[in-house]
């Protein structure tokens, strides 16, 4: 009991770092994606298998490892570039427009955080605030039942180009038994991609008193060089396969299982994205152990005083900050700080990565992108592996302390 309060208490502090860098008025429900995925708020991971944690400094330097091995850097370098990404000129700084009429598409806009809504998945979205809601009647009244979701950029504000058109499965109203909190809860499907051109309303946005409305075109892939293709696919089944026996080797604490071996598909369409989303839960269980990283020194702490003052039978289910005494609520302040220093880039370029995919335009584009996510993981589980075979176990724990003195 003690342990599940301590987490509780601890994943409230992480939750509270990593918001911190998302705008507030992209909270538009509480998202779950996929049978074997994790509920969260936005692109926060709020629940889950945990496993060791992982050193954070092995995570960020991705660029470098990679270089120093010699590795293809086109699509490592756009991964790594803030720039590759379009974004749409941010809606507080634009004007409404008239739409285009014709045959023009124009599509309501779900502006939702961080996390990229991959094509052929599947999620579930609560919905309470007035605009969606109203969303959610109109798409349903037209008998469309779709709309796009974007990423926010969390520093500008901007949102991506590039977003995702979900189809709303099934709807079921929860305002009696929620006592109107949460008013939808819809099931959805992601059946495809759009570039946005503009946006219609954008004052709404500032305002919430409606959705945003787009005018938007599908994104076809180009038409495909099978043997081309098949030869990079096949290159690619290699490298992951080599990525999992050195996950294994080296005892990785998240690490993808051998039998994903089997599952891991290179195929245009569905069978890549589904690898992809693969690769996607792959980085937020990264994520999760950096996290787990960051609070260890601060669970001993809040342990040990827990234990004394209380007595480890009658540690209550809940503790609030302000009953902490002082130096442990600056602990939880300083913990904040550091998640939210720490985390931010990496996911920052996690969420690049797969943004990416979204822009991507053909199956070679993305098998390019996916071969450089695991190519740069490639290159960091090589330099570890020569640490180790130098130092031997005490000799890389030499080197982790004192790159974390550094």
């Amino acid at each position: 009991i003690a342990y599940a309060m301590l987490w509780r208490f601890l994943l409230l502090a992480g939750l509270q770092a990593a918001a911190a860098w998302v705008p507030s008025s992209s909270v538009a429900g509480r998202l779950a994606a996929g049978p074997n995925a994790m509920p969260r708020q936005m692109s926060i991971r709020s629940s889950g298998p945990l496993g060791p944690a992982l050193r954070p400094h092995a995570l960020q330097p991705c660029r470098r490892p990679a270089r120093a091995l010699g590795l293809s850097m086109g699509a490592v370098e756009d991964i790594a570039n803030p720039e590759s990404l379009e974004w749409l000129p941010p809606a507080q700084l634009s004007k409404d427009t008239e739409g285009s009429g014709g045959d023009v598409m124009t599509i309501p806009l779900f502006p939702l955080g961080g996390y990229v809504y991959l094509p052929h998945s599947e999620h579930t979205l609560s919905i309470f605030e007035p605009r969606y809601r109203a969303l959610y009647n109109d798409i349903l009244f037209s008998g469309s039942r779709r709309f796009a979701v974007c990423t926010v950029d969390p520093k500008t504000g901007s949102f991506s180009r590039y977003a995702a058109v979900l189809y709303l499965k099934e709807l079921k109203e929860v305002s009696e038994k929620t006592n109107d909190a949460v008013k939808f809860v819809c099931d959805h499907e992601v059946i495809g991609r759009v570039r946005i051109d503009k946006i219609l309303n954008p004052s709404s946005w500032m305002k919430a008193d409606t959705y945003l409305k787009v005018e938007a075109k599908d994104v076809e892939d180009e038409e495909p060089d099978e043997a081309a293709n098949r030869e990079t696919e096949i290159k690619l089944e290699e490298e992951f396969c080599r990525l999992v026996d050195l996950q294994h080797e080296l005892s990785e604490a998240v690490k993808f299982t051998k039998g994903s071996v089997s599952n891991f598909k290179t195929g245009p369409g569905e069978d890549l994205w589904a690898t992809i989303r693969m690769w996607q839960n792959f980085q937020e269980q990264k994520l999760l152990s950096i996290q787990v990283t960051l609070q260890q020194d601060f669970q001993a702490k809040l342990i040990a005083y827990l234990t004394k003052s209380m007595g480890e039978s009658k540690i209550p289910d809940v503790i609030n900050i302000s009953d902490l005494p002082p130096n442990l609520q600056a602990e939880v302040k300083n913990l904040q700080t550091r998640m939210a220093g720490d985390m931010a880039p990496i996911q920052e370029e996690y969420q690049r990565g797969m943004q990416l995919m979204m822009q991507s335009e053909s199956h070679a584009r993305r098998l390019d992108l996916l071969r450089g996510l695991i190519k740069t993981e490639l290159g960091l589980l090589d330099v570890k592996k020569q640490i180790k075979s130098m130092f031997g176990g005490e000799g890389e724990d030499k080197v982790r302390k004192d790159e974390e003195g550094m």
